[in-house]
């Protein structure tokens, strides 16, 4: 354990080192921070510090910069909880609540709004459609021989088709197929979909099964594997850790590797609230010299998808861990208003 000393100085370091980037020396502590310590006393605490593995010395002259376990115990022991105004909070629920969105496209509004918030790249997992589950089919009648089905999986994807019929249909009939179809299908999963049950909806329901069949088929296509959505990849370039060109290639090509991500996310998606994975940490080199925030996402009380943001590991933990946390909550709220 470190003694309270050591731990002012190390927190005074890492908040230095994150807003300015530079290697920090221990005048430039004395200077700025209030220790009532001397330079002396404070560059013997660095001494130390950096002989049990929390800081670093990139060149012998320089500052020294937090190592990934001085930003560990910084994370876990040092940092102050970050708040952010309540009208940024607002601000953020507004655009997310209040508007009529699909679940689908409050996911990708999530993501952008993460990647503002945070100025770093945004990741967002949604769930495969193996994992949904059929909550309402509706079929509504606009012509005798044309129908709207719509189908409503939970948590988050609505697929809609008109279907043109031979047969005429009334209003009444239309309304017993959408019960019946409701009895066969609500409370199952697409993974339970066999050719079983399939075959059964064509054949009690002919021409509206058919096309019913096809859709669901469609959505099971398009949608078999978790999506994983990277916003904000630019951001990276602001930052002077990957001013490299080769360096910021690198990751930008991880970036690319949807397997990877969603690893990466799946892993911390096993436990619950906000998870902070530093540097090397990261199992994927790529990454070992970037940070990851996650956090999962619900509907209701089950777990559905994560999300998170990616950064160097020289970023503000207290205001990503804020950030992510908020989206959260709010993606959580609104899916589960959704659900209902």
């Amino acid at each position: 354990m470190l003694d309270e000393r050591k731990r002012l100085v190390l927190r005074a370091i890492i908040d230095s080192y994150v807003e300015t980037a530079e290697p920090v020396g221990s005048r430039t502590i004395a200077r700025r921070h209030d220790l009532g310590v001397s330079p002396a006393t404070i560059r013997n605490e660095m001494a130390d510090l950096e002989e049990i593995g929390y800081l670093e010395q990139p060149h012998v002259s320089a500052g020294r910069i937090p190592s990934d376990k001085g930003y560990r115990f910084y994370v876990d022991a040092l940092m102050e909880p970050h708040t952010f105004p309540q009208s940024e909070v607002e601000r953020i629920e507004k655009q997310l609540l209040d508007a009529q969105h699909s679940p689908e496209r409050a996911l990708h509004l999530a993501a952008k709004l993460l990647a503002l918030l945070t100025e770093s790249v945004s990741l967002v997992v949604a769930p495969s459609s193996e994992q949904l589950v059929f909550k309402h089919v509706q079929l509504v009648l606009l012509e005798p021989t044309s129908i709207l089905a719509t189908l409503v999986l939970h948590p988050m994807l609505v697929k809609n088709r008109l279907i043109r019929t031979a047969q005429e249909y009334s209003p009444e009939e239309v309304a017993e197929i959408s019960e019946a179809l409701n009895k066969k299908l609500k409370g199952i999963t697409y993974r339970q979909l066999g050719m079983t049950v399939l075959k059964e909806i064509i054949s009690d329901f002919g021409e509206i099964g058919r096309v019913l069949v096809d859709l669901v088929l469609q959505g099971l296509a398009e949608e078999k594997e978790e999506q994983v959505y990277a916003t904000g990849a630019s951001n990276i370039l602001t930052q002077p850790e990957f001013r490299d060109v080769q360096r910021a290639a690198a990751l930008f090509e991880a970036l690319e590797q949807k397997d990877m991500l969603l690893n990466i996310l799946s892993g911390a998606a096993k436990s619950s609230g906000v998870q902070v994975i530093i540097g090397q940490e990261n199992t994927y080199a790529p990454m070992q010299t970037c940070s990851i925030v996650t956090c999962t996402y619900y509907v209701g009380d089950d777990v559905v998808g994560t999300l998170g943001v990616l950064g160097p590991t020289r970023m503000d933990y207290a205001k990503m861990v804020a950030a992510v946390d908020l989206m959260a909550q709010t993606v959580s709220l609104l899916l589960t208003r959704h659900h209902r």
